[in-house]
């Protein structure tokens, strides 16, 4: 019966651990948990990496918390940072806004029609 039970366990241990949400890490080192929606798609920066990327410049600065909305048609919106865009690039997507801009090297999204979004 024991044997059952630790079977059991293991299995929806092993269960949970492979349900696992996407998340996208940005060149300053900020993650950010990915959520779709009808509209696009919303990044929520979940926590600060530091040593994992080199800082970026060109970024505005990003705490927990912050939420960048991704739209569809390539527009994007920030409580934090105002109006802006995102597009694909051959080594990932940006997102750009008044303040500057968001990169995420190496990484895709994929909630917009093919090529909409290339620049």
């Amino acid at each position: 019966m024991s044997r059952m039970f630790i079977g059991a366990f293991l299995i929806g241990v092993a269960s949970a651990g492979a349900v696992q949400s996407k998340q996208y890490l940005s060149t300053g080192g900020s993650w950010f948990s990915f959520e779709e929606n009808q509209h696009g798609a919303v990044l929520k920066s979940i926590e600060q990496s530091t040593g994992v990327a080199a800082p970026d410049a060109t970024a505005p600065q990003i705490n927990v918390g912050d939420i960048l909305y991704l739209g569809r048609s390539c527009d994007a919106f920030s409580t934090d940072f105002g109006e802006g865009s995102w597009k694909w690039t051959n080594s990932g997507f940006i997102v750009e806004f008044p303040a500057g801009r968001i990169t995420f090297p190496g990484q895709t999204i994929d909630i917009a029609q093919e090529n909409q979004c290339r620049k």
